[in-house]
């Protein structure tokens, strides 16, 4: 029969998780320099020659879409843990509840 893991367990796995996930949010890292020229490409390839008002507006955009998406990322991180520590504040609870009606059970013996 398998077995439910421990609350010690379930804290670790959920910190290994969101470790996990801010290692691949910070794996996406590029350079300030090489985001610049990316976007120096993206806007010239819009037709906005370099020092135009144009181009400049274009460079500020792309950072501005940048910044929403950073922005984005990290609401979606926020909230995964937010719901991960709220699923292990209910599992914990349900435990209790669970252990206080049967103290006999497996689980709520140490």
């Amino acid at each position: 029969m398998l077995q439910r893991p421990s609350v010690e367990r379930r804290r670790t796995a959920v910190a290994v998780f969101s470790i996990a996930l801010l290692g691949m949010a910070l794996s996406g890292c590029v350079s300030a320099e090489e985001r610049r020229y990316a976007d120096a490409n993206t806007c010239q390839s819009f037709g906005a020659p370099y020092g135009s008002p144009a181009y400049t507006n274009c460079m500020l955009e792309q950072q501005r879409r940048r910044d929403n998406e950073e922005l984005e990322s990290l609401e979606r991180t926020r909230l995964t843990t937010e719901i991960a520590r709220d699923a292990q504040i209910m599992a914990d609870r349900a435990r209790r509840e669970r252990c206080h009606r049967d103290p006999d059970r497996r689980e709520c013996r140490r």
